[in-house]
């Protein structure tokens, strides 16, 4: 399954720690970070996620220590394709953990 993951401010954590408008998920995989949906994904889902920031894929799989931040879905030490805050954690601390994708999928 493609996903088009848009209204959010999506981190890349390269060196410049570039921050992109749109995410596009192909499975479990990040095919395209950028500021506008290539056509080619025109007929994808499209996700919304309010606002939020975003830490993709590191490694494999995100770590974040949730000791810092408050998350109702996701144990300390689990691990996530991405998660969805509400602050950028490269400038703010004390975030809070507002969604959580696993496999591409939110996990509720």
């Amino acid at each position: 399954m493609t996903a088009v993951f848009t209204n959010a401010s999506f981190i890349s954590l390269n060196e410049e720690n570039d921050i992109y408008s749109v995410m596009v998920i192909n499975g479990k995989e990040i095919v395209y970070l950028g500021y506008n949906t290539p056509i080619c994904y025109d007929n994808a889902k499209v996700i919304d996620l309010n606002g939020g920031y975003v830490l993709p894929l590191i490694n494999d799989m995100v770590y974040y220590d949730i000791s810092h931040a408050d998350c109702s879905v996701l144990r300390e030490g689990e691990r996530a394709d991405f998660i969805v805050l509400d602050k950028n954690v490269l400038k703010e601390s004390n975030s809070k953990i507002l969604e959580v994708y696993i496999k591409g999928k939110k996990k509720v």
